[in-house]
Parts: C-alpha cells; sequence; structure tokens
C-alpha cells in the first residue's frame, strides 16, 4: 500500500526543520572526525630508535632508576610474589 498524498515538495517543506538538523549532525560529525585527524597527526612523534618495540634498552625511565642494569622491580621473573 503506498500513501495517498504523495506530495514530495509539501512534505520537503513540512519537514524542513528535522532535515536541517539531520544534515547538521552530518556536518558535525565529519567535522569531529577530520579534527580528530589533524589533532592525531600534529600529537604524533617520528619513531626513533629508542622507541622501537621490542628493544632491549628503554631509556624513558620506566624500566630502570637512571643507574645502569639497575631495575625497579625487585621480584624475580618466574615467582608467583606480588607487591
Amino acid at each position: 500500500m503506498s500513501a495517498p498524498d504523495t506530495n514530495v515538495e509539501r512534505q520537503e517543506a513540512k519537514h524542513k526543520p528535522s532535515l536541517f538538523g539531520i544534515k547538521g549532525a552530518v556536518l558535525f560529525g565529519a567535522a569531529m572526525i577530520i579534527l580528530m585527524v589533524i589533532f592525531t597527526v600534529m600529537r604524533g612523534e617520528t619513531p626513533t630508535e629508542d622507541t622501537v618495540i621490542g628493544n632491549e634498552e628503554q631509556t624513558d625511565g620506566a624500566m630502570n632508576n637512571g643507574a645502569a642494569g639497575v631495575t625497579l622491580d625487585p621480584v624475580e621473573p618466574g615467582t608467583n610474589e606480588s607487591n
């Protein structure tokens, strides 16, 4: 069954606020995605030799306290002890 009155121009005029809101939401979403990509690219860094995954030496201070070979974790590997 179809609607008895299918005047598209009149229905478009009746639904103008709704269609405007949908178009605005689509434009807002597209703008947010573009801004997110731009922000991510601007905040990103070029990987250096020190930040490569799998590098044995970590120079960011997370694994050592400034002295070479001294680790912060006192638990021996293979034990079930946790601090």
